[in-house]
């Protein structure tokens, strides 16, 4: 079966990879819009995950194409990407006062057998929450020096074992930190022949 991750996350491909899947890694190149104010943020976590998949499947209409996204979401506000080393610094700070979820979605589309028909579309959301340790000003500075976490949202990522070291805990399921829904995903892939 054509497996195909719309996504160019490493940690969602190395979760797969773990898991025994073969697949290809095609990114979307699907514009993500921000919330609308109001907006439930699971619900738009999952419609970012299927924009992406059903952009990459119009491409391979033959795939199972699995479309993801994330967010780190801390009193009802989702928090990015740090822009620079000084944000990414207060943004450790604040997220070291208080947990935060972070909340990942998974769209599975499925090539109908029939000829002509829509994919068939299967999406699964799942949230763990996350500690990080309430460092001081100093050592925050010197592991952002260390890990430069520009790339991360909230500026720290747990596979990386240097950033790691900044959680303090996680409740739930690590895979869904990292990016995937990963259990639930599994189940569906069974069901279906991969």
């Amino acid at each position: 079966m054509n497996l195909i991750l719309a996504s160019q996350s490493k940690g969602r491909a190395a979760l797969l990879k773990a898991a025994g899947y073969h697949f290809r890694q095609i990114p979307s190149q699907a514009r993500e819009p921000a919330p609308a104010p109001g907006e439930n943020l699971e619900n738009h976590v999952l419609a970012l995950a299927r924009l992406k998949a059903e952009t990459v499947a119009r491409l391979y209409p033959r795939a199972i194409v699995i479309g993801a996204d994330t967010a780190l979401i801390l009193e009802d506000q989702i928090i990015g990407k740090p822009k620079s080393l000084a944000e990414a610094r207060r943004m450790l700070s604040r997220l070291g006062r208080q947990s935060h979820r972070i909340s990942s979605a998974a769209c599975v589309l499925i090539p109908s057998k029939t000829k002509g028909q829509s994919p068939r579309q299967v999406r699964l959301v799942e949230s763990a929450t996350v500690k990080l340790r309430n460092w001081d000003y100093a050592r925050i500075r010197q592991h952002v020096a260390l890990t430069q976490p520009l790339a991360w949202a909230g500026a720290y990522a747990v596979q990386d074992p240097y950033s790691a070291a900044i959680v303090q805990y996680i409740e739930g399921d690590l895979a869904p930190v990292i990016g995937l829904p990963l259990e639930a995903l599994m189940k569906v892939l069974r069901a279906n022949g991969v």
